[in-house]
């Protein structure tokens, strides 16, 4: 009886072994390689469920996805176009194709897309904080910080929300109220190193260095390899060394010295480390050229000038936000 039932089962075990994927299984594989950061795999098999399947929109926009995370912005327009020309309801196709719009630098058509995201989902936490993001790049910080704002209200145990309103409130120079967000940022999430170091950041700016310091050598305890942190404590170190340098005491009448003589130098007394010295107009040619880098696509290149940018100002906000979408 075992071995009849066996000899039944094997002509449907060998058909079901041949049988050909179809583009639902190949979509549903390249979402499994996303979620497990294999980009190029997940574009492999959306290419294959698309061969089978022209017109589906899932795939297109799987595609687009899988290639923004391999930093292929151009392509993934490209297919995000064809996802909208196939349906243009759901909202994230728009996040999607603003996002890849402001990583080559064109925030005009990333703002529209966010704009028509929004028209969809008025809600949509990735539209508001992406569009906030392409405000405050473009220089419109009260529409960033209207867009910041909403972003609060609707996600208030956020603390990413916090720090990105804060960075807009610093930006208008709202400083107070921006010290106010990255503290309950903190409060929210102890551990999270951003808030510490953007909020160091903004007291050096202000030349507070005592307490820029403290919230430094945290963000450096929390991630030891925040080479930009470790730059502005040197820095808020220097700052801090340079008010303590003593004034020079009153001169007392001494009587006539003896013969001269010229001892050597000492070696081991450096002079007092300069303060930092704050160049907008250097920041702005470098931020300058690191937005036109950002559009070529040469990222790398993009994130060193705008590093630069904030080395020479780190009151820059522009620089900030920029080096956020490279």
């Amino acid at each position: 009886m075992i071995r009849a039932a066996l000899l039944w089962a094997l002509p449907v075990l060998a058909q079901t072994a041949t049988q050909p994927l179809t583009s639902a299984d190949y979509a549903a594989r390249a979402v499994e390689h996303l979620a497990s950061g294999q980009a190029q795999l997940a574009v492999d098999d959306y290419s294959q469920a698309i061969r089978l399947r022209l017109d589906d929109a899932g795939a297109w926009t799987g595609r687009g996805r899988a290639y923004s995370q391999l930093s292929h912005y151009s392509a993934a327009i490209d297919d995000l176009d064809q996802a909208i020309r196939l349906d243009p309801e759901p909202a994230l196709r728009f996040v999607e194709r603003g996002y890849a719009y402001g990583r080559i630098g064109d925030f005009e058509r990333a703002i529209q897309d966010f704009d028509r995201a929004l028209d969809r989902d008025p809600a949509n936490i990735l539209a508001l904080s992406l569009r906030g993001t392409a405000y405050s790049v473009t220089g419109q910080n009260d529409r960033a910080l209207a867009d910041r704002e909403q972003v609060v209200k609707l996600t208030p145990n956020l603390a990413e929300a916090y720090v990105a309103r804060a960075g807009t409130y610093h930006a208008l120079g709202r400083h107070e109220e921006g010290f106010s967000d990255q503290s309950k940022a903190i409060e929210i999430q102890p551990d999270y190193e951003m808030a510490w170091a953007a909020r160091g950041a903004a007291y050096l700016a202000l030349r507070r260095a005592r307490e820029a310091i403290g919230d430094l050598e945290q963000a450096l305890k929390l991630k030891p390899d925040d080479s930009e942190a470790d730059k502005l404590l040197a820095q808020a170190r220097a700052v801090e060394a340079l008010a303590r340098k003593p004034a020079t005491s009153p001169v007392t009448p001494q009587p006539p010295a003896p013969e001269v003589v010229i001892a050597a130098p000492v070696l081991n007394s450096p002079a007092p480390p300069e303060p930092p010295k704050h160049d907008s107009a250097s920041a702005g040619l470098h931020n300058q050229r690191g937005g036109e880098l950002t559009k070529l696509g040469r990222y790398r290149e993009a994130i060193i000038e705008l590093s630069a940018a904030i080395e020479a100002d780190p009151t820059f906000p522009l620089a900030y936000n920029a080096r956020g979408f490279a």
